[in-house]
């Protein structure tokens, strides 16, 4: 049987090394973390700015992807929280949010400044996968600083 697809002609012997070369792409992509589970990223980026990090990402594809949680870890990359969640709003959509707490901790003292995130993708019936993490350093003017210092005493 040869089967003729878009202009290419697929033997018996041929169909099965494409079916190879299929599961070896699908693994790439799975393990470079830009395909997870029913949800596939255009891009997922963090970076600094004056008030904190803003992390965004669009999607391709998100099908049966209900829930975005954001989750950050600080120091290393193995201590991830919650820190925020978007719901779903279908393929090639945007999302961002803007981290404001990664400054200070609850007693005004500054904390890291290397920064990690991730998603935690949620779908309809409960199941979830993570994208892989990206780094991202934040630094703090002596100004604003300063003024966290000064809010601290207040407190």
């Amino acid at each position: 049987m040869i089967l003729f697809i878009n202009g290419f002609i697929f033997e018996p012997d041929k169909m099965s090394k494409l079916k190879i070369h299929i599961k070896i792409l699908l693994l790439i992509l799975i393990s470079s973390g830009f395909l997870y589970a029913a949800v596939t990223l255009q891009y997922f980026t963090a970076r600094d700015n004056s008030t904190g990090v803003f992390v965004e990402w669009k999607t391709n594809d998100e099908s049966g992807t209900v829930k975005f949680e954001i989750e950050r870890s600080a120091d290393k990359p193995d201590n991830f929280i919650y820190i925020n969640n978007k719901d779903a709003t279908g393929n090639n959509s945007y999302y961002s949010y803007q981290d404001n707490s990664v400054d200070y901790n609850g007693s005004g003292v500054r904390t890291t400044s290397i920064y990690y995130y991730r998603l935690k993708c949620i779908e309809g019936n409960g199941n979830f996968t993570y994208t892989n993490h990206i780094t991202v350093t934040h630094t703090v003017s002596g100004i604003r600083s300063t003024w966290g210092s000064i809010k601290a005493i207040f407190r």
